[in-house]
């Protein structure tokens, strides 16, 4: 259950239909927030809503928000507060049910919005077949070697389709989230007792919205020019935290809308198969060429480390020497998130921890279709 609190009053019929509402959710993060905040507050195109879901934040951050209302303007800033920790997505869902802009963005609170953020995002909706636009992440942190290695995680670099989209800089048309949910089911990985652990994210949230607006025969595309910079520290723990939790989450993902493996996952799981494969069978014969036979998982290797090495320099920015600077780092985030991916696909082919499966052709049936006036 939440408890709205408004810092100015929320009048609909104040703002024209294509307003934008921006949701933030947020947990602990009370300095980056304010910055979040007011990046949005000085938008070249002002925001109808600016919504943040504080999800159980003990640092003051309620207060700290509201108390910008006096510079909003013509934005109506609001502040929800869960009464308890519910996770980012959830806390997304609830904020949704405030919007009133046809287009609700969504930002995370360790996000700073360029001045251009929203008029560049939602330029793509000229197109009534656009459902949803995805900006560019740019990865500010990068004073550790973890830090350099996560950064460009989350980037699309080149306008157009994409294939996936991303929940820290988004815009979607709100006549399709009223149909369909952020996911909320998968394991709660950015836990850890009773405060949540908001030092990383590894939860790989964004599948089921993205599959159910392309699946309606909604248009997804990217759009670099609307940029946010990302201020998300790492060290060694949560960088290892997020490489396996976020395998995990991925394996999930996979299993529930029954996906392909991941493609920078799936070479590195067939080169320890075929090792383990080629090791019993080496035991089990007699020839003096059986112990080469391992060396036959040397090739999926060896194409998993080129397609990660294409994506970290074609997608996520990297030069060469930024990518062999960060070589150790990434080495242990693909052990870690292989390993992860590994063990919960085997957990779920058991029935350990079970995740209901969905057909991927049944997510878009309840989302209106492009043409139908949304």
């Amino acid at each position: 259950m939440t408890m709205p609190t408004a810092a100015t009053a929320t009048d609909a019929t104040t703002h024209a239909p294509s307003g934008v509402s921006v949701v933030v959710p947020t947990c602990n993060r009370r300095d980056q927030i304010l910055r979040c905040v007011k990046s949005l507050l000085a938008q070249t195109l002002p925001p109808t809503q600016v919504i943040v879901v504080d999800d159980g934040s003990t640092d003051g951050t309620v207060e700290a928000v509201q108390a910008l209302a006096s510079s909003a303007g013509a934005t109506s800033l609001i502040v929800i507060r869960n009464e308890r920790n519910l996770g980012a997505n959830a806390s997304r869902n609830v904020g949704i049910q405030s919007a009133t802009g046809s287009l609700v963005a969504f930002l995370d609170s360790d996000c700073i919005a360029d001045p251009h953020w929203i008029e560049r995002l939602r330029a793509p909706f000229v197109d009534a077949s656009v459902g949803a636009a995805s900006g560019l992440v740019e990865d500010t942190m990068r004073s550790t070697i973890w830090e350099r290695a996560f950064a460009g995680t989350h980037r699309l670099p080149r306008r157009g389709p994409i294939s996936r989209f991303t929940s820290c800089n988004l815009m979607v048309r709100r006549t399709l989230l009223a149909m369909h949910r952020w996911e909320e089911d998968f394991s709660d990985a950015t836990r850890q007792g009773v405060q949540p652990d908001t030092t990383f994210s590894g939860r790989c949230d964004e599948e089921g919205l993205y599959l159910a607006i392309r699946e309606a025969g909604w248009s997804v595309v990217a759009e670099p020019a609307a940029r946010v910079d990302h201020e998300h520290a790492y060290g060694w723990s949560s960088f290892c935290r997020q490489a396996w939790h976020g395998g995990r989450a991925a394996a999930e993902l996979v299993w529930k809308f029954r996906l392909r493996d991941r493609l920078d996952l799936a070479p590195f799981l067939l080169a320890v198969i075929t090792l383990a494969v080629t090791l019993a069978v080496a035991s089990l014969i007699d020839a003096a060429w059986r112990w080469w036979l391992p060396a036959l998982a040397l090739v999926p290797l060896a194409a998993g480390c080129a397609a990660v090495s294409w994506n970290e320099t074609a997608n996520k920015g990297k030069t060469m020497l930024g990518l062999v600077s960060t070589l150790p780092a990434l080495t242990v985030y693909y052990a870690l998130r292989t390993s992860g991916y590994g063990l919960r696909r085997v957990q779920l082919w058991l029935g350990i921890g079970a995740v209901a499966r969905i057909e991927p052709g049944s997510l878009g049936r309840s989302l209106p279709k492009p043409g139908s006036g949304s």
